[in-house]
């Protein structure tokens, strides 16, 4: 018993030793946990605060204070009533304020797009600041913020049909705003218009005053400059004074003649239509702004119907058309033109060799040796005294038109244009008829083996001929009044160089006019009394050179005219 109690304390012991190691050894490994514990608890601490202090930084909102003012343009009246504020980046903020109150917004840092617009109930915006690179990372204002908008070059056509007035306004825009001026002198809305061409019918008597904008992504582009319509008033009826009604025309040239008026003082330009019967009307002349045109394309035996509309550039018309034709082509005859001494020319129509007939004669002075026909033209040599040019493009009728008065001319012959003249020394003169049938131009001298040459050499030149420049040839009326016209056979100017030939050609219509003008001055028994063509010339040769810038000296040296009759 006392050996199993000795063994039993043994044990004891024993185990109580080993209680004891076993409490050493486990004693570290507390300490390592209790230290990974608390610095989890530790980091877990750093990053919450961490993540505290950065949601708190970053939710952070800057105040910003916007002063502005807006470049109003005088004299409208714009619908906007309130400012727009819209700030586009990682965030959007938009705000709307009441025009005239402050501005003040909290933003978070960043960067934005800045759109500060004055806009009306449709969010239509009539002025507008932006700034597209805008940044804010502390409390900001900004000042001198100038709201207006962009500027345009408008380009608006218009037109009337009776009173209605069609505007035409640039492309490629959302809306189209009309302003009317009031009687306080204030442009206030008028209409808003979704296409560019705007139709405004019955327009008022006293006529509108407008300015005109355009709208693009909601925004409206600066506005035009004024636009004052009238009530437009067409010309009046032309009144066609050449050809008559129902006239017959000789020929194949005509000029057309018409009078008529504007009450707007418009100024008036005019189309020509010429139909011939049978055929389609065709434009022979547009936007002709004489009140005369001259045609040369008739035809022989062929009705015509003129008409003539005059236009005032606004839309407005009117016309007027008559009938008119043309004389039947003549069969073609033969004639014979023969010197017949100190009687002139006889001319002979010698269709039937057997029996020539005697149809007219040329009268002039002098001893008429030779005779040489060319184009229409006859030059008669008056053997020592010179040459007469008559126009024989009727040879039942035909007419003296100039004279040269060259002593001791005793031959005449014509080549490849070229007329000359013998004189009783043997000299040989040269002129071109080239340019102008009736008017010879004087070249110079040459040698008595040129003589009738087709290539002429000029030896030397002793004095220059004057030119005849023909305004009207042939039997033309020209009205004096409404009832009454007076026939020209003739109407031609002396100039003395080709270089003031060509400044009456390039002034035909103003030449023309003037005489039209001088005309209206008379009466038809004015016309009647003698001496007065020599009085109409002298009147013209001052009136002519004073339109062209010359005198008597250096222009226009004599006026030719010759009135057949007054009906």
């Amino acid at each position: 018993m006392a050996d199993q109690g000795g063994q039993e304390k043994k044990e004891s012991k024993m185990e109580y030793e080993q209680l004891i190691e076993g409490s050493k050894e486990q004693k570290p490994r507390n300490n390592k946990e209790r230290i990974i514990i608390i610095s989890t608890i530790v980091a877990i601490i750093v990053v919450a605060a961490i993540i505290i202090i950065s949601v708190m930084l970053l939710g952070r909102k800057y105040k910003l204070t916007i002063n502005y003012s807006i470049n109003k343009e005088s004299n409208l009246t714009e619908p906007y009533s309130k400012i727009k504020v819209e700030l586009n980046g990682l965030n959007t903020y938009e705000s709307v304020f009441p025009v005239g109150t402050p501005i003040e917004l909290k933003v978070e840092e960043g960067s934005y797009e800045l759109n500060v617009l004055a806009v009306d109930d449709n969010n239509i915006a009539y002025y507008y600041y932006t700034d597209p690179a805008f940044f804010i990372k502390d409390d900001m204002s900004l000042d001198n913020i100038k709201l207006s908008r962009n500027p345009i070059k408008y380009t608006i056509e218009y037109k009337w049909e009776g009173n209605d007035l069609y505007i035409t306004l640039p492309t490629g825009y959302d809306q189209y705003l009309i302003y009317k001026k009031n009687a306080a002198g204030i442009y206030e809305p008028f209409k808003t218009a979704l296409q560019n061409v705007v139709l405004l019918g019955s327009v008022p008597e006293d006529g509108l005053d407008l300015k005109f904008a355009v709208v693009k992504d909601n925004k409206v582009f600066g506005f035009s400059n004024p636009y004052v319509f009238q009530k437009n008033v067409p010309p009046t009826q032309p009144t066609l004074l050449s050809p008559t009604e129902n006239q017959l025309i000789e020929g194949e040239k005509v000029y057309f003649v018409w009078q008529t008026e504007d009450l707007d003082g418009d100024i008036l330009t005019f189309d020509i239509y010429l139909k011939e019967e049978g055929q389609e009307e065709k434009l022979i002349a547009s936007n002709v702004s004489n009140y005369f045109y001259e045609y040369n394309s008739l035809e022989p035996g062929k009705s015509y119907t003129l008409r003539v509309v005059a236009k005032d550039g606004k839309g407005g018309e009117s016309t007027s058309q008559i009938m008119f034709t043309t004389k039947e082509k003549a069969t073609e005859k033969v004639y014979l033109y023969s010197p017949s001494g100190r009687y002139g020319v006889t001319i002979y129509e010698v269709g039937d060799p057997n029996n020539p007939k005697e149809i007219a004669n040329v009268q002039t002075t002098g001893n008429v040796t030779d005779v040489i026909q060319n184009n229409g033209y006859l030059y008669i040599l008056r053997q020592d005294e010179g040459i007469d040019i008559a126009d024989i493009s009727n040879p039942e009728n035909p007419v003296i038109k100039s004279k040269l008065d060259l002593k001791g001319a005793n031959g005449i012959k014509m080549a490849n244009g070229y007329l000359y003249l013998r004189f009783t020394d043997d000299k040989v003169s040269v002129y071109s008829i080239k340019e102008n049938p009736n008017n010879p131009k004087f070249l110079g001298y040459t040698d008595i083996k040129f003589y009738g040459s087709e290539k002429p050499e000029i030896v030397y030149v002793e004095k220059p001929m004057d030119i005849n420049v023909e305004i009207i040839k042939g039997e033309y009326p020209i009205r004096i009044n409404l009832n009454n016209r007076v026939y020209v056979t003739e109407f031609s100017l002396v100039v003395p160089n080709q270089d003031m030939q060509a400044k009456v050609e390039k002034s035909f219509s103003k030449v023309f006019d003037t005489l039209r003008v001088i005309f209206s001055t008379y009466s038809v028994d004015q016309f009647k009394k003698t001496g007065i063509e020599k009085e109409i010339e002298n009147k013209l040769l001052v009136a002519i050179n004073e339109i062209l810038g010359t005198s008597k000296e250096n222009g226009v040296k004599q006026v030719k005219l010759s009135i057949s009759r007054v009906e």
